[in-house]
């Protein structure tokens, strides 16, 4: 919440293993970040599930080391 307070961001996405406890967690992770934070920052902030699940990490790492050999 206090992330959410001092970056304002668009969008927060919930991934990796988590992503596996489904809309129960998202729930009270939603309820806590409105709770806690400023509400100028969760006036209009999706909270969502990230697409990738438990592989968002390996996902992620993948794609930096690809970035970094096929780069010009």
């Amino acid at each position: 919440a206090g992330l959410v307070s001092f970056f304002n961001p668009g969008l927060v996405v919930i991934g990796g293993g988590v992503t596996g406890l489904g809309h129960t967690l998202l729930a009270a992770i939603r309820t806590q970040v409105y709770r806690q934070s400023l509400p100028l920052a969760t006036g209009n902030l999706p909270i969502v599930l990230g697409e990738l699940g438990p592989a968002a990490g390996v996902i992620g790492g993948a794609r930096l080391i690809s970035d970094h050999l096929f780069s010009p």
